[in-house]
């Protein structure tokens, strides 16, 4: 059957739907992805900021990325349903901003039923870092990371950041969580919505000690990254938070001796609404 008859029939599809509102899927806008080249295309093509619109994603086996060039999917603005399969052996550690397995998930991105593992350690200015997403400003659902996160800031076992109208829901992280400023087991900065979710990463649980004159400190204004000379903002859940964070739960251990401001079980500092949760 040729292409265009093809898309005939879609369009005929759709035109004789009793119920308008429910979206005719039609061939090309389901992908299944069953091996590492596979989901390298993906990544490749996702690099156009629209191409994934209206497209839903089927992991279909578990996947080992030991051994392909990759360096996340960069833009995705469809529905990836992992089926509870996992994507292993990920390594992303090329210099960049928004890294992980989805650098930018936008608004009408949602990503699910995920298991993801591996090392996100990328060079360069290094902000926004997570195991699943960079920066989210869509929908992570039931998803799980095992493995190290490591950035400067903005860096999350999930996602580096959560935007607002974003959503962190049933997810999970396990492994290690570094960074220097607006770091937690969850997300880095959570602007949005974060429920459900558990820690058990350790966070930022080993360092290098920063040299410092502390006189030079100005403790008065010591809420941000941007007046402070050291490690700031780390959270079990969340290192910062100015959104929703609700029922979740940390089990992870968050922090080092003597080194590091505003740090919490579940955020180091938040100016949001927090209600529900356990720090263990």
């Amino acid at each position: 059957m040729s292409k265009s008859i093809r898309k005939l029939l879609c369009l005929l599809m759709a035109a004789v739907l009793f119920l308008p509102q429910i979206p005719v899927m039609c061939e090309g806008d389901v992908i299944e992805i069953s091996t590492a080249k596979e989901l390298t295309k993906l990544a490749k093509n996702c690099s156009v900021d629209t191409w994934s619109q209206g497209k839903t994603v089927y992991l279909t086996k578990n996947i080992d990325m030991s051994d392909e060039k990759f360096s996340g999917i960069p833009t995705f603005s469809g529905s990836f349903d992992g089926q509870g399969y996992k994507i292993k052996g990920i390594n992303l550690s090329q210099n960049a901003s928004k890294s992980g397995l989805f650098r930018y998930i936008t608004a009408s991105g949602t990503v699910k039923n995920l298991n993801a593992e591996g090392t996100v350690k990328p060079g360069g200015t290094a902000e926004k870092i997570g195991g699943i997403a960079g920066s989210n400003a869509g929908r992570i659902l039931d998803c799980k990371f095992s493995g190290t996160v490591t950035g400067k800031n903005y860096v999350g076992g999930i996602a580096g950041e959560n935007l607002a109208g974003g959503t962190i829901s049933d997810c999970s992280s396990a492994g290690f969580v570094c960074g220097e400023h607006y770091t937690g087991g969850i997300a880095g900065q959570n602007l949005g919505t974060i429920i459900n979710c558990g820690n058990n990463a350790s966070v930022n649980t080993a360092a290098q000690d920063v040299k410092m004159d502390v006189k030079s400190i100005d403790f008065e204004n010591l809420t941000s990254m941007t007046n402070t000379p050291d490690i700031t903002d780390i959270g079990g859940i969340a290192g910062f938070s100015s959104g929703i964070i609700q029922s979740c739960t940390n089990a992870g251990v968050v922090g080092y001796r003597h080194l590091g401001y505003n740090v919490g079980g579940i955020a180091g500092r938040q100016s949001g609404y927090l209600d529900g949760c356990t720090n263990k």
